[in-house]
């Protein structure tokens, strides 16, 4: 079986190890990969990806210059998210006789939505010229992403609430992310990495993440609770990654930045040991229209290294047991992130039992395996559609 992947944006995006990893162990299977991407090739190789698939452009797909190793084209071509870069290049790509799959791993319409500013219900009743204009190539459109769904033959969900997006009697799946084991293994804590880096004899928090327009309160109430955590005596120390494409901070933000090691935008082999300097992790958030519809790619990470997880009662923190797996909050805002702070950091004992849970979590339900031998279960249930059962 062939496959082509398409990705809404180059090798640095969060969703490029997904794609890398299922179609590494889709590898083991038999199945022939390619994934595309819209523009910077080079990206690629910055990202340090072990690649058993080819990675080629859009263009290149265009241009006739994707070859299998059987001489045929793709049988499946699976599209990671709806958004209209995607589409547009589907319009064209998709060949007669390949089955085409949409991946969901955000609520698109929440997303696009919040972006310009509008009521989803508005938008909808908004012309479809109108849209064409105004929804920009890295959003879902409004009526065209419906359209494209409604066209495909499966999808698969990165949680299962996102089935809601998936039109009544299309095959669906639902397939978690992981992380690379080759990258993110259970380890011990970093203190000479730490003294390198003239980090403070203090609580590390680490959080590798880009901010954008969706996440940036969120992003707020981490640097909010570290702020609120120094002044209150318990000295925490937050080590950042990533890109600001969005602001976060009131004002120049001294009053938070001044606890913060900001590192910047790094290749992705080096997050591995950014990581393992963390004393813990916070993923911020609550339950709502965006976070009950994603899985956090960083939250695989956090668990495959092994220390305590701080997150909020939604998408996979519904599956963790509290103190048992990771320490699950109703709402991750500073207050309840400064108050587990606080309590994992004080009780020995407890950071420790998060530490065993958070490994064992991770053994026990991700696996990139896993995720590979269920979606190659669906792209021959689509295959054969007479032997499919709808999975919804």
């Amino acid at each position: 079986m062939n496959v082509l992947f398409v990705l809404y944006h180059d090798f640095t995006s969060n969703s490029a190890p997904h794609v890398n990893s299922l179609a590494n162990a889709l590898a083991d299977l038999g199945v022939q990969s390619a994934v595309c991407i819209p523009e910077n090739i080079a990206s690629f190789a910055a990202m340090g990806f072990t690649a058993r698939y080819q990675p080629l452009l859009f263009a290149d797909v265009l241009a006739g210059k994707l070859k299998f190793a059987d001489g045929r084209g793709p049988d499946i071509v699976h599209a990671w998210t709806p958004r209209e870069v995607n589409r547009r290049f589907l319009e064209k790509a998709v060949p007669p006789g390949a089955k085409l799959v949409i991946h969901l791993e955000d609520n698109e319409e929440h997303i696009t939505a919040r972006n310009l500013g509008r009521k989803w219900r508005d938008l909808q009743q908004t012309s479809i010229e109108d849209l064409d204009q105004a929804v920009p190539l890295n959003l879902s459109h409004p009526i065209r992403y419906r359209q494209l769904m409604e066209r495909a033959d499966a999808a698969t969900v990165i949680v299962d609430r996102l089935r809601e997006q998936v039109p009544v009697g299309k095959p669906v799946e639902e397939i978690w992310c992981s992380a690379d084991e080759d990258l993110f293994r259970a380890t011990p804590i970093d203190y000479e990495k730490r003294k390198k880096l003239g980090l403070p004899f203090n609580t590390v928090i680490v959080y590798p993440g880009n901010v954008h327009a969706a996440n940036a309160a969120e992003v707020r109430s981490l640097y909010t609770a570290v702020a609120l955590l120094n002044r209150e005596g318990c000295p925490v120390t937050l080590v950042r990654t990533g890109r600001d494409f969005h602001p976060y901070l009131e004002g120049d933000g001294q009053w938070a930045k001044r606890y913060v090691v900001d590192l910047g935008l790094l290749p992705r082999v080096q997050l591995p040991w950014v990581l393992a300097m963390a004393d813990l992790f916070v993923q911020p958030g609550k339950p709502g229209e965006f976070n009950d519809y994603r899985f956090p790619s960083k939250l695989p990470e956090f668990l495959a290294i092994g220390r305590p997880v701080i997150l909020p009662a939604s998408n996979i923190g519904l599956s963790m047991r509290h103190r048992e797996d990771a320490y699950v909050v109703p709402e991750a805002n500073a207050i309840q992130i400064a108050d587990a702070v606080h309590e994992i950091v004080r009780d020995r004992d407890l950071a420790a039992k998060l530490t065993i849970g958070a490994r064992r979590f991770f053994d026990e339900h991700l696996s990139w395996k896993q995720g590979a031998r269920k979606l190659l279960s669906l792209y021959e249930r689509i295959r054969l559609p007479m032997s499919a059962t709808p999975g919804r």
